[in-house]
């Protein structure tokens, strides 16, 4: 038996070895001490000998045998050679009484690198084995600010807390994440106590199922982790809900998701469509036939908060009722205010009482979106929000840094002590655009004016207050009051003698991006988007050239301001001009839009940087208002950007 499975086992070595070198990769084994000559490390630090998984023993810690394995464990050399014999010596040994003794490997970057046991591990491997004791000592990087670093720093984190292995990320902020999954806390940073073994358990055993169903659907040919595969599996359905699941059970939820995989896999993610495309105006052949009885679309909004008493909330209200105006009998609306813990019922009752379109108008809703979308593949659901990063939950927003920069051309050119204040509330994605697009405007007209910044979400703050120390009297606050609010401090205005006096305001037109959308479902032409991006979560991102972004502007602006302002509007919504072109330089003095250069939307929507003449910063969550931290933790554009 020996000599058959030799020979097998060295076929299984012979095909590694030819698909490698097809490639261009080292057909060997990966050796560390090859690895280490690239790096520096600090130290070594023996952590104990346990059991550690096969399939992240991923070479040999000195070059001498390398060239005795091809990549995979598996031997090279003819059987009549002493590396032959002894390989089937210990294949023997194996079968009778296992594997007796524990191999010696260092640990570096979450991987194993066997010192003393490379037959034990090819053997162990053949026979299938998934785990095999070690005698562990772990090779400790220096610091440095890679990619990589970032990623196996927060793997000691994830490690200390669960003491799992098996589980890899190529992505920073991974390891946080699906602690926070499993075990949610309040605050995703604090102090965890390990794990007891119960919990330990029940993880493996989940991600085990994952892993198993995951490589027979050819998911690890993705330039993803199957980590990276499961978090996104966890954190859409939800820890609690994949308890005690049949392998079919867990199967039919993976495929339900398997196109959200897809798209985290894929080089370019996301899709931004900044006008209506052409597709969503094609109309479907049975929408050409003549039909009798057509049924009226029933549409619900989900709101955070009461229209009273939310601008945010009343700008999509008004939005709502312009539906109502524009298609009449064809549709009804219906609305409803819940906090984010009652959202995913309130959903459920939606369609229980027959909509089949549901807009849920914040970020908020993000995550009980994309579940209830995944429940209910009939129903169209559309979230808003700057995180397009699931293909079944489409989402959109408006480009209201264009407004911003508008607004930011009056405040430069009616300053009179080249000082403008700029009240901010969340350091989430977006904002640095908007706040970014306001200096911008600012710097165009006055070059030498600063804009101040403050939040009105930090803690025991008022920035009102800090712009009057400034001697700050021309303030760009939040962009609407709601209808019953006593409020009067929103637009961009200036405060004389007491007295607060408006210069301008942006407008958020969701009713012109709303009637595209559910013009696009009524004529049947809703999937034509989907299908032309099969593999990119799709956002709506529009702005003044679809007329969805305006500016509201004061009758008493000096008629010249009122002249620039319909010019560059004009250029903005024509395409021609636009506030993101180089070169922009930052706060640090580093130039980030070279000359002739203009950003991306992607660019735009996750910057994270301000221009050089923003006085102020972007706060850490732990700085802003409790009431405000919750929303502010899962939005960061910080966390977002995986710092």
């Amino acid at each position: 038996m020996a000599l058959q499975d030799y020979t097998r086992a060295q076929k299984f070595a012979e095909k590694q070895y030819r698909q490698a070198v097809s490639r261009g990769a080292y057909p060997y084994l990966p050796v560390l001490e090859d690895i280490l000559r690239r790096s520096e490390i600090e130290g070594k630090l023996p952590i104990g000998q346990f059991e550690i998984p096969i399939s992240m023993i991923a070479g040999t810690a000195q070059s001498e045998r390398t060239s005795a394995f091809a990549s995979n464990f598996m031997p090279l050399l003819d059987y009549d050679t002493e590396f032959g014999s002894k390989w089937s010596a210990l294949y023997d040994s194996v079968q009778e009484v296992g594997v007796n003794e524990p191999i010696i490997v260092y640990e570096y970057m979450q991987r194993f690198y066997v010192v003393e046991g490379n037959k034990r591990v090819s053997v162990s491997r053949y026979n299938g084995a998934v785990s095999i004791l070690a005698s562990v000592t772990r090779i400790i990087p220096k610091e440095t600010d890679t990619v990589e670093y970032k990623i196996y720093s927060e793997f000691l984190k994830f490690y200390r807390i669960t003491g799992i292995y098996e589980i890899q990320m190529s992505r920073p902020d991974g390891f946080r994440r699906l602690v926070q999954a499993v075990e949610p806390m309040e605050d995703p940073d604090a102090e965890r106590t390990p794990w007891e073994d119960e919990q330990r358990k029940n993880l493996k055993f989940l991600y085990s199922m994952f892993e198993t169903y995951y490589y027979s659907k050819n998911g690890q040919r993705m330039p993803i982790t199957t980590g990276d595969a499961f978090l996104r599996f966890l954190e859409i359905y939800g820890w609690s809900q994949l308890q005690g699941l049949s392998s079919l059970e867990l199967h039919k939820r993976i495929d339900r998701i398997w196109t959200e995989i897809r798209v985290l896999a894929d080089e370019k993610p996301t899709s931004i469509i900044l006008n209506p495309t052409e597709d969503s105006k094609k109309v479907a052949l049975t929408k050409k036939l003549p039909l009798t009885g057509t049924p009226v679309l029933h549409i619900a909004f989900l709101y955070p908060k009461d229209p009273q008493s939310s601008g945010w909330s009343y700008n999509h209200e008004i939005g709502r009722r312009y539906l109502i105006d524009t298609f009449g009998d064809a549709i009804t609306t219906t609305s409803y205010v819940c906090e984010e813990e009652q959202a995913e019922a309130v959903i459920e009752q939606a369609i229980a009482e027959g909509c089949k379109l549901i807009f849920t108008t914040s970020p908020v809703y993000h995550v009980v979106s994309m579940r209830v979308a995944i429940a209910h593949p009939e129903i169209i659901l559309l979230n808003c929000s700057m995180n397009p990063s699931y293909k079944q939950l489409r989402t959109y927003y408006l480009r209201i840094y264009e407004a911003k920069f508008i607004t930011g051309i009056i405040a430069g050119s009616m300053t009179e002590n080249e000082r403008v204040g700029y009240i901010a509330d969340y350091p989430v994605y977006g904002t640095p655009a908007s706040i970014s697009a306001f200096a911008l405007g600012v710097k165009l007209v006055n070059p030498r004016a600063m804009v101040f910044l403050d939040w009105s979400t930090l803690q025991n703050h008022d920035p009102v207050e800090y712009f009057r120390s400034k001697q700050i009297d021309l303030i760009s606050d939040r962009d609407i009051s709601a209808p019953l609010s006593d409020e009067t401090g929103f637009g961009l205005y200036g405060i004389y003698g007491g007295v607060s006096f408006r210069l301008a305001a942006p407008v958020w037109n969701w009713g012109s991006l709303y009637e595209d959308l559910v013009h696009s479902v009524l004529i049947g032409a809703w999937k034509n988007d989907s299908n032309k991006n099969e593999t990119q979560a799709l956002n709506y991102y529009w702005g003044m050239s679809s007329g969805a972004i305006d500016v509201a502007c004061s009758g008493r602006l000096p008629s010249g301001t009122q002249r620039l302002v319909k010019l560059v509007q004009a250029q903005i919504t024509q395409g021609t001009f636009h506030p993101f072109s180089g070169p922009i330089f930052g706060q640090d003095g580093e130039c980030k839009v070279e000359q002739n250069e203009i950003l991306t939307p992607d660019q735009i929507i996750t910057a994270d940087w301000l221009p050089d003449n923003v006085v102020g910063c972007l706060p850490e969550v732990s700085e802003l208002d409790p009431q405000f931290q919750d929303f502010a933790k899962w939005h960061s554009v910080k966390r977002m950007n995986g710092e």
